[in-house]
């Protein structure tokens, strides 16, 4: 009896081994974000965008929404996420309980105005931890509209000439940090555009897959 017991037992510790041992990893997938466009910068990421095959979400603000239709329409034809960023990109957005919302609904009816259509997917100028308050946070949500922030930030809009080896440096640190999913922090900048075939390849080359962030994203 003895010995089927020790049988037994070494048998459960070999399934369990193996069971442990070809457990499937979690899979990866990151999301490339783009804060501030459109710019004169968009259609060249745009481009990078497309030789990866990577999917991105661009949030942006209104006052370049009126002055670069056309490459929101390039965003929209491509099948990039367009968010809001709001009107006025300073603390100004967080003045009162409501600024967020009327920002955002403003930013909303000009796109509206011009693809016919308006977006829930929503990011707040400099993050909303810790800048949107509980009240704000409650308008947006009770709105219908869903926030994103971030968990991985390169640094790629720090100062007027960014350095691409850090750059890539805080975005590898960022990615160890992040876990099986990493929502990558860039702008719509010249420098950042320049970049981004060496961004997207370092984050390819971490084992990410690259996914759209859209409304039906869940973390």
């Amino acid at each position: 009896m003895r010995r089927f017991v020790f049988f037994a037992l070494a048998a459960l510790i070999i399934i369990f081994s193996v069971i442990v041992d070809g457990a499937t990893p979690q899979k990866k997938v990151a999301y490339i974000t783009i804060d501030d466009g459109p710019t004169l910068n968009t259609p060249n990421i745009i481009e990078t965008l497309k030789r990866h095959k990577a999917g991105a979400a661009f949030f942006v603000l209104k006052d370049r929404i009126e002055t670069y239709p056309d490459y929101i329409k390039m965003m929209e034809t491509n099948g990039f996420t367009i968010g809001l960023h709001g009107v006025s990109h300073n603390g100004d957005i967080y003045a009162t309980p409501t600024s967020p919302l009327n920002e955002m609904n403003e930013t909303n009816e000009a796109l509206y105005k011009l693809l016919g259509r308006r977006s829930r997917v929503v990011r707040t100028p400099y993050g909303s931890k810790p800048n949107l308050t509980d009240k704000q946070r409650q308008l947006l949500e009770t709105a219908g509209y869903k926030i994103f922030d971030w968990n991985v930030d390169p640094r790629d809009s720090i100062g007027a000439v960014v350095d691409r080896t850090a750059v890539l440096r805080n975005l590898r640190a960022g990615l160890e940090a992040a876990g099986p999913k990493a929502v990558i922090l860039l702008h719509d900048r010249k420098s950042t555009s320049m970049a981004l075939d060496e961004i997207l390849s370092l984050v390819e080359a971490a084992g990410y897959e690259l996914g759209t962030l859209d409304e039906n994203t869940e973390f």
